[in-house]
């Protein structure tokens, strides 16, 4: 099954690849809107994606799947939530240093990331699947791998952060990993639906 990526994130592609691939999912990336014409309106990381999974699926006329995640933190929650990317407006590691910052006379350092996954179809259908992943905040930025808020953030069950257990550790236990899994335990679901509906 061929599915549109509707993103131009190189990392989130990467890690979805990696997870799909073996499922005899394909996904497709070089399918391009400009990002003026997606106006990310919703007040949650499902409606969000479905906004993105719908104007690639209109576009183009095939099955689209888009993501949108952050990262909840507890003491201020709900943000950074759904402005997790523009938290700062600066990039990954202002928004890092800025959490780092509003948290430093904070004991509660509990944090979640958060991922929605929307699977559209042309004709409207869409499926979404949410996962997450429970950790703390890290006092310092720590690990130079992954990106967003992977230097900052530390899985549940362990003492490194994401920046530091590298992509081996997060393909296997992220939020993402955690919504497509939701998403593949559906996927006969979906592929009827593709087949013997949308097909016709």
């Amino acid at each position: 099954m061929d599915i549109i990526f509707a993103s131009n994130n190189y990392h989130k592609f990467i890690e979805m690849e990696s997870i799909l691939k073996p499922h005899q999912i394909t996904l497709l990336k070089d399918f391009q809107i400009d990002e003026k014409e997606i106006i990310e309106s919703g007040l949650t990381f499902e409606a969000n994606a479905q906004i993105k999974a719908r104007a690639f699926a209109k576009r183009f006329n095939q099955v689209a799947i888009a993501d949108d995640s952050g990262i909840i933190i507890e003491a201020i929650s709900p943000l950074p939530g759904i402005y997790s990317k523009r938290y700062s407006g600066l990039g990954d590691t202002v928004n890092n240093i800025k959490v780092l910052d509003v948290l430093k006379n904070k004991e509660n350092r509990q944090a979640r990331f958060v991922c929605a996954i929307a699977i559209a179809f042309p004709d409207g259908k869409i499926f979404t699947y949410v996962g997450n992943m429970l950790g703390n905040i890290a006092l310092n930025l720590k690990g130079s791998m992954g990106f967003g808020y992977d230097p900052i953030f530390i899985p549940d069950g362990k003492q490194e952060t994401l920046g530091e257990l590298g992509s081996t550790y997060k393909d296997e236990h992220s939020h993402r990993r955690h919504a497509l899994n939701n998403f593949l335990e559906a996927k006969d679901e979906i592929i009827d639906y593709w087949r013997y509906t949308w097909k016709k």
